[in-house]
């Protein structure tokens, strides 16, 4: 077996050491306002309750990834995970609403509720949520975003059409 010099050794720690301090130098910073668009593309999870003919409750929950229409820049690539409910009557939405983890890139996270309002077809619907709060980058945020939400049919899949503002203290 070899032995690694010294030298090498000190000079890959210093190598790591300075990597790691540039990848957390480059933490996105936000201003303090803004707007953005994007796809959040989610996988549901939970459990339906027969409510009668054609009426059905659903508690579960939303899944997925956020993308936003820039590529890069707010909540890009961040994971979304959003419990709730929606009441459904032949297929149209009567009623949703939940809340909302975001974790970015960074480990930060905002924290929304949302709601939805009644459906316009069989599966599709649009909603609203508020920002409530966040760690790190995200501590005081206000705002929220309107949303355009539709399963994929036969699948737990789906896709939701955001676009909102954001403020921070």
């Amino acid at each position: 077996m070899k032995r690694v010099p010294y030298a090498l050794k000190v000079g890959a720690v210093v190598a790591t050491a300075l990597f790691s301090l540039s990848v957390g130098a480059q933490q996105t910073q936000l201003p303090k306002q803004g707007q953005f668009s994007g796809k959040f593309g989610w996988w549901a999870v939970g459990k339906v309750y027969e409510m009668g003919k054609d009426h059905i409750y659903w508690n579960g929950e939303f899944n997925g990834t956020f993308f936003n229409d820039a590529g890069s820049g707010f909540l890009n690539g961040s994971s979304i995970v959003c419990p709730g409910y929606n009441e459904l009557q032949g297929g149209i939405s009567l009623a949703s609403g939940g809340r909302c983890v975001g974790t970015d890139m960074d480990g930060d996270k905002v924290f929304a509720t949302w709601e939805g309002g009644r459906g316009t077809a069989p599966m599709k619907f649009n909603g609203t949520a508020h920002f409530v709060g966040g760690t790190g980058k995200y501590t005081g945020i206000g705002g929220g975003w309107t949303f355009y939400a539709s399963p994929v049919p036969t699948t737990e899949q789906g896709f939701g059409l955001f676009k909102g503002e954001w403020t921070l203290p």
